[in-house]
Order: C-alpha cells, then sequence, then structure tokens
C-alpha cells in the first residue's frame, strides 16, 4: 500500500509506486474502514486510495491521528484531524484536501465520532 503522491498518475489510473513514496502498512480492518500504519517518515492521511470510496484510519504511535474518506476516483474527499486544534477545534474535519489556515474549524459528524469511538476501542488506542 502506498500513497501521498506515492503514485505515478492517479487521473489516468496508473498506481505504480513511485520510488521514495510514502509507505503505509494494513494492520486490519474495523467494518469498511482500512487501519494503517505509516511504515515510515512523517505520518499524514494518504491523498489517493488504490480503493475508490475507501475510509482509512491512520495510527501513530498508538494514537488515531486520522480518518480519511476517499471519493469515486480515488481522491481524498474528507480528512479528520484527531490530534491538534484548527480554529480551536478538536477533532477536526477538512474537505478535499483543503488545508488552509483561513478554513473553519468543522467539528465531525455524530457518526463520524461514533466511527472514531469505536475504532480507538477495537484497537486499543487513545
Amino acid at each position: 500500500m502506498g500513497a501521498r503522491g506515492a503514485f505515478v498518475d492517479v487521473n489516468m489510473e496508473d498506481f505504480t509506486f513511485v520510488k521514495g513514496g510514502q509507505q503505509y502498512q494494513s494492520i486490519g480492518m474495523s467494518g469498511e474502514v482500512k487501519v494503517l500504519i505509516q511504515t515510515k517518515g512523517g505520518v499524514k492521511a494518504p491523498e489517493f486510495s488504490h480503493t475508490p470510496n475507501r475510509v482509512y484510519a491512520v495510527v501513530q504511535d498508538g494514537k488515531l491521528k486520522h480518518i480519511a474518506y476517499y471519493d469515486d476516483k480515488h481522491k481524498q474527499a474528507v480528512s479528520i484531524d484527531l490530534l491538534h486544534e484548527h480554529k480551536g477545534v478538536k477533532p477536526h474535519r477538512h474537505e478535499y484536501m483543503s488545508h488552509n489556515k483561513n478554513d473553519p474549524g468543522i467539528p465531525p459528524t455524530p457518526a463520524e465520532m461514533a466511527l472514531i469511538r469505536r475504532i480507538k476501542k477495537e484497537y486499543g488506542l487513545q
């Protein structure tokens, strides 16, 4: 598994990994959510998914760091950041890869919060 710019050309459906691109490892599933850890480097939610309409949970150092939702074109549609604030909101969500400092702090939906609690409980995460 790889991501965050690790594919040659996701728009042309070329999911060949770029040498040196960020790599992730699946540690299991929570329902339809694939739970990942990054094998090296800084931990960021993947920008792209091999599977359209996928949801990933990204773990860093025993903590759930991100929940990321992907659209039918394999691109990240929503990222929920759990370990830092944005405009006083923690956790918060970003839509369509926008992490603009001027974006409002948007809290996760009740359904997203339920998913976060379930994954943390299943995997013993903070």
